[in-house]
C-alpha cells in the first residue's frame, strides 16, 4: 500500500519530464544579417554547447534602443526587446545586428562593444560593426562573430569573465585583438561552469 501513492507521483514526473520543451539556443536577427554569418554562428554555438540553434524571422531593431547623440543602439535596451518578443520557450535568445551597439562601462556612459548578455539571464546581443577592425576579411570576421557569441551565451549562462589566457570567456576589454587570440572554446573551468547551468536550464 505505501507504493500505491509513490507509482502515481513518478508518472507525473515523468509526464512533466517528457513534456518539458527542449532547450535550444534562438538566434534573432535585428536586421539584414548576411546568411553566411548567421551560419557560422550557428555552428560556432552548436559545438560550444551541443544545443540546437533556430534562427528566427528579421525583426527590425527597436526604436527606442536609439541613441542619437553616437548615432548607434544601446545594448541593454535591445535586451529588454528581446526579453519581451521572443518566444517563451526560448530560454537562450540571441540577437544579431550589423549596426553599432553600446552601452554604459565603468566611467564611459556610452561605450561601443561587440556584445552584451545578461548574467543569469536570458538574452544577449552581438554586433557585427567592429569585428571587421583590422582589415579583416570574411573569413575573420565569421570566426569573431562566433567568438563573441558563444561568449556573451556564456553570460546568459552565469558566466563571468575568466583570467585564464584563450578561454573564449576571457575579458576582450573592448580590444579585437583579444578576440584573435581566444581558442573559441572554453577552459576547463568555464566548460565545468557551462554544463552546470545549462543542466539548471533543462
Amino acid at each position: 500500500m505505501r507504493f500505491s501513492h509513490i507509482l502515481p507521483l513518478f508518472l507525473i514526473s515523468l509526464r512533466a519530464f517528457a513534456e518539458a520543451p527542449p532547450l535550444v539556443i534562438a538566434v534573432q536577427p535585428l536586421d539584414l544579417v548576411k546568411k553566411e554569418r548567421l551560419d557560422c554562428m550557428k555552428k560556432g554555438l552548436e559545438k560550444a554547447y551541443g544545443l540546437p540553434v533556430e534562427i528566427l524571422p528579421v525583426l527590425p531593431l527597436p526604436p527606442e534602443a536609439w541613441y542619437a547623440p553616437r548615432s548607434r543602439y544601446r545594448a541593454e535596451k535591445i535586451l529588454d526587446f528581446l526579453n519581451r518578443k521572443a518566444d517563451a520557450k526560448y530560454q537562450i535568445i540571441v540577437g544579431i545586428t550589423s549596426r553599432d551597439i553600446s552601452t554604459t562601462k565603468d566611467e564611459h556612459p556610452d561605450w561601443g562593444v561587440f556584445g552584451l548578455g545578461q548574467l543569469g539571464g536570458r538574452a544577449c546581443v552581438v554586433s557585427t560593426f567592429r569585428l571587421g577592425a583590422r582589415g579583416a576579411d570574411e573569413d575573420k570576421l565569421r570566426s569573431r562573430l562566433a567568438k563573441v557569441a558563444v561568449h556573451e551565451v556564456g553570460h546568459v549562462l552565469s558566466l563571468d569573465h575568466c583570467p585564464q589566457a584563450a578561454c573564449v570567456m576571457q575579458d576582450a576589454e573592448s580590444s579585437i585583438v583579444t578576440v584573435d587570440k581566444e581558442t573559441g572554446e572554453f577552459c576547463n573551468t568555464c566548460k565545468a561552469a557551462s554544463l552546470a547551468s545549462l543542466e539548471q536550464k533543462r
